[in-house]
């Protein structure tokens, strides 16, 4: 991390902690309304603008080593498969016949060295061209070169993967913005997917992208795990462009380096900095990233309908080659679950509270604002079709930080 950076957050950390009062700057946040929580209109213009038109991660390199691999996606609302052509590159393309539509895989993941539809056999190469049609004899003018997989934009980043629906969007890196620079120590290159782990949660997918962007709650949800290891006081966080996000959290003296992994599985690109905080990113629209030197999870936060969401952790390790993984990777995970369970405990009460007569805005503090900067995005994403009484305000964006 930048140098400068670094002791700008370690300054922050040091005035939270001492303070008693709220900082200088800091103003009131304007009531996020409970009704957003709800609103099924609200939920099918997310599903328009945001999830139809933004970056989302995909997969990781790691898991489409060599040509012909593949993974299929469908969070955007279709039917995608991203997989790695003869020539490296890694492509998408809508997961549907040029024929009569039926899928070109049907696996959530594997090789093939052709897609080939399991309706009628159209085969289909690495990078989406028309290769082969059984009984070709009864079609009349086909055209094979203009009847290949139709294409979704897919870029990727340090090793992430990024698809988006809409071929007008700015170019990942843009959008990402600051992230770039500052998740760069992670080195994604080497990194590699060690495994998933899935809850299905009775709560509208922004309240739990809100869960995990403060650490007020630590001392109640967590008071046997991370309310031990986080002294919350010290929180510092960013508001960065495009609805991004950083949030640290100083790790107690006293528990400094108890988490620590084992040099066989730490990840020596990771500076001093993560090394004594949490430092999390967020990913708009759905991603909270805990990144660390050791094993670490995506938080992806998946919408199923507007009270349901797929809260996917997606974990991620340094390569450690052949073989299983260290014990000590599955221990984490297998840890980290019951960090989970309290926080999903709380889910499906809250929104039955927001969808009572009793729901009124939500008044949140200064410490907890990225939780209106994320909310913000989402209406900035949709424009002028967000119901009035929906809208979050504009007040705090004089305070996100520019690049």
């Amino acid at each position: 991390m930048d140098a400068t950076l670094e002791a700008t957050i370690r300054d922050q950390l040091a005035f939270n902690r001492d303070r008693t009062a709220p900082p200088p700057d800091a103003v009131p946040v304007p009531p996020i309304p409970a009704a957003r929580y709800r609103d099924p209109h609200l939920f099918d213009l997310e599903r328009e603008h945001v999830w139809r038109r933004t970056w989302l991660f995909a997969a990781h390199e790691s898991e489409l080593r060599e040509p012909g691999d593949y993974v299929t996606f469908g969070r955007s609302g279709a039917p995608l498969v991203v997989v790695r052509g003869q020539d490296g590159e890694i492509r998408a393309f809508y997961n549907s016949c040029r024929h009569r539509g039926a899928p070109v895989v049907r696996d959530a993941c594997g090789t093939a060295r052709r897609l080939t539809c399991q309706y009628h056999s159209w085969s289909y190469d690495l990078e989406g061209q028309l290769r082969a049609v059984p009984d070709a004899r009864s079609f009349v003018d086909l055209e094979p070169a203009a009847l290949g997989l139709v294409p979704v934009r897919c870029e990727r980043w340090e090793g992430w993967v990024f698809v988006n629906e809409d071929p007008d969007a700015e170019g990942l890196v843009n959008f990402l913005g600051p992230l770039c620079e500052q998740m760069r120590e992670v080195n994604g290159p080497s990194l590699r997917k060690l495994g998933t782990q899935t809850h299905h949660v009775a709560a509208n997918w922004k309240a739990m992208v809100d869960a995990f962007l403060e650490v007020y709650h630590i001392r109640t949800v967590h008071p046997d795990n991370a309310a031990l290891l986080y002294d919350d006081a010290t929180v510092s966080v960013a508001m960065l462009a495009n609805g991004h996000s950083r949030l640290t959290v100083g790790i107690k003296p006293e528990m400094l380096g108890i988490m620590d992994p084992s040099p066989a599985a730490d990840n020596p690109s990771v500076g001093s900095l993560w090394r004594e905080t949490s430092t999390s990113f967020g990913w708009f629209p759905n991603i909270v990233a805990p990144l660390d030197t050791g094993a670490f999870p995506l938080l992806c936060m998946w919408p199923l309908d507007h009270r349901t969401t797929e809260l996917e952790l997606q974990w991620f390790a340094p390569d450690w080659g052949d073989g299983d993984p260290p014990d000590e990777h599955t221990m984490r995970m297998t840890l980290f679950e019951t960090v989970m369970a309290q926080d999903t405990a709380n889910m499906a009460a809250i929104q039955r509270s927001v969808e009572s007569r009793g729901a009124r805005p939500f008044q949140i503090g200064w410490h907890e604002r990225l939780i209106h900067h994320f909310h913000r995005a989402v209406d900035l994403a949709i424009g002028t079709e967000v119901p009035a009484e929906l809208a979050v305000s504009d007040a705090l964006d004089r305070f996100v930080e520019r690049p």
